[in-house]
């Protein structure tokens, strides 16, 4: 694949916008079925390059090709859910419910911030954004050729269903006035990788940080397999993970295994009172253990944090009582709990994906005179 000849027929922001634009009323109009035709297009080109991409992308991000393999079955799974998704809902069309409420795109979408792979450039939201019949907008580098091929990918599954050009777009990261493009008139909603970027009001903005999230492991899982947490907290490769456990014999086997031994240097030890003290402390993009005194301070740090992309709850068979209180401070922090799991990237599920696609579909009601 050429990247330098991707890089030349690439738009300027503001032309690639307004062709969006443009489109976007054509591509609104486009069935559930014509939608997910194109899902399932782009599900059989990456089939196709699954022998090649993986790799390339490992190259791009300096990980293993293992890990980039896992993140692309990750996408292909997302768009088998979205598919059936749409699939379903234009069965339910047939005989929509008397109370049923019309709902149509929220127009073109834009995806913004560094890709931690070139496997971001089609993450779970933008490909849901498409799903729901939004154009899409994405700032990819010129120095990544993975997230050049993925783009070239996604933009032969959109010629080969019929829909408008413009319908995806990539955009080059290096040279893009974010703040420009997010104040375009013509600009609906953004998918912010970077975590909350200053956005006209009005404008929908999700942060989406893959691989961040907030683990809290409880005293019987830490005590129970604090080794096996351990390996896999070393093998996460996210940019930043959070874990919280309480003190403890199997809390000095964790930081031994992350913070005290781990070559290169992984995890940095606080504790918690300095981070109830100064929330900040925990900002995302960096890997913490906190050092919980007892499950007070545990509960208290889940209500103290903020907004998370996601959470992980690791318990065992002792802890369903600790569980229980801490369960809905993990709730009104994250949309998405994973239990004895560590991972930020979000797993492809049937309700997963009737979200993710709502999430770029907005209500419209006719009121008759």
């Amino acid at each position: 694949m050429n990247t330098r000849t991707l890089d030349r027929r690439r738009p300027g922001a503001a032309a690639a916008t307004a062709a969006a634009a443009a489109a976007a009323q054509a591509y609104a109009q486009a069935s559930h079925g014509r939608r997910a035709g194109l899902m399932d297009a782009i599900g059989a080109a990456l089939d196709d390059a699954r022998p090649h991409l993986p790799g390339l992308a490992a190259a791009d991000a300096a990980i293993t090709t293992d890990a980039a393999l896992r993140q692309h079955d990750t996408l292909r799974g997302w768009l088998h859910a979205l598919s059936a998704a749409l699939r379903r809902a234009e069965l339910a069309a047939l005989a929509p419910a008397p109370d049923a409420i019309r709902t149509v795109p929220l127009g073109p979408v834009a995806t913004i911030g560094p890709h931690a792979t070139a496997y971001t450039l089609a993450g779970v939201h933008a490909m849901a954004a498409l799903a729901a019949g939004c154009p899409v907008l994405a700032a990819g580098r010129a120095t990544q050729p993975g997230a050049a091929v993925l783009a070239d990918l996604i933009g032969g599954a959109v010629a080969a269903c019929g829909l408008p050009a413009a319908t995806f777009t990539l955009l080059p990261d290096d040279s893009t006035d974010v703040a420009a493009l997010l104040r375009h008139h013509a600009l609906r909603a953004a998918i912010s990788r970077a975590g909350p970027v200053p956005h006209p009001a009005g404008l929908l903005l999700l942060a989406e940080a893959d691989g961040c999230e907030a683990a809290f492991v409880l005293p019987g899982a830490l005590n129970g397999r604090a080794e096996h947490l351990g390996q896999l907290l070393l093998a996460h490769g996210g940019p930043g993970v959070l874990v919280a456990a309480v003190d403890g014999p199997g809390y000095v086997d964790l930081r031994e295994m992350i913070v005290d031994t781990a070559t290169p240097p992984c995890f940095a030890e606080i504790a918690c009172a300095r981070v109830l003290a100064q929330p900040a402390r925990a900002a995302r993009g960096a890997r913490l253990l906190v050092r919980c005194a007892d499950p007070a301070e545990l509960l208290a740090l889940a209500a103290a944090l903020g907004p998370q992309p996601c959470a992980s709850l690791h318990l065992g068979p002792a802890d369903a009582a600790l569980a229980t209180n801490l369960l809905p401070a993990l709730e009104l922090m994250a949309r998405h709990i994973h239990i004895n799991r560590i991972g930020g990237a979000l797993l492809p599920s049937p309700a997963g994906a009737v979200d993710a696609i709502g999430r770029f579909r907005r209500p419209v009601f006719h009121h008759p005179a």
